[in-house]
């Protein structure tokens, strides 16, 4: 039985006219499409979020949350998916829906995927003059050099103008990279430059 999510990600690939198959499934955990993109194959492992005590419909509730937690979780979840694509030199993708919140915000927003994979924003204040200094992503950050490079991009599927859309958050350290320059306009893509000052 497809999920919520897998679903969803059968009919954008539908409305954009991609050409995919399901992966079968095996005793080692593999994603769950390969999908064909212009001269190139990726792999998508798709996720969805679907409970969160801080947040119900009837009647409608939004608690606090920790930024980022929602996507951390569904990285670490798929790790050994997005593995499986990597050691075959596929570029490997996590798409994440959100099956929560209606409007496709409570935790799935620019802010939280960019924490997630690099860390909380922290800012260096100079204790004499209280002023910025430096910024760099902080802690728990679920990417980096020697942490989780299977993955290419951890992107966001969700309903815009009527129809679907992904957005992809591209992984720096990524050791199979993906073709961002072959991808259709159907996904759009945010690309990360990784500088010393912004990362430690």
């Amino acid at each position: 039985m497809k999920t919520t999510s897998e679903l969803q990600f059968e009919k954008f690939l539908d409305e954009n006219r991609l050409s995919f198959e399901r992966v079968e499934e095996q005793q080692t955990p593999r994603p769950d499409y390969l999908v064909q993109i212009a001269d190139a194959k990726v792999l998508f492992e798709v996720k969805e979020i679907s409970e969160d005590e801080n947040f119900t419909m009837e009647p409608l509730k939004v608690g606090s949350r920790t930024v980022g937690d929602h996507i951390r979780s569904k990285i670490a979840e798929a790790r050994r998916q997005v593995q499986y694509g990597a050691k075959q030199g596929i570029p490997s993708v996590l798409v994440i829906y959100n099956n929560l919140d209606p409007l496709h915000l409570f935790g799935t927003e620019d802010h939280d995927f960019i924490t997630a994979m690099y860390g909380e924003y922290t800012l260096l204040l100079d204790r004499e003059s209280n002023k910025a200094v430096d910024y760099f992503q902080g802690r728990n950050q679920s990417l980096g050099a020697a942490k989780n490079t299977s993955f290419s991009a951890v992107g966001r599927l969700y309903p815009v103008r009527g129809k679907l859309g992904v957005t992809l958050f591209e992984n720096a350290f990524a050791k199979v990279k993906l073709p961002f320059d072959a991808l259709p306009s159907c996904f759009e893509v945010k690309k990360t430059e990784i500088t010393r000052s912004q990362y430690v």
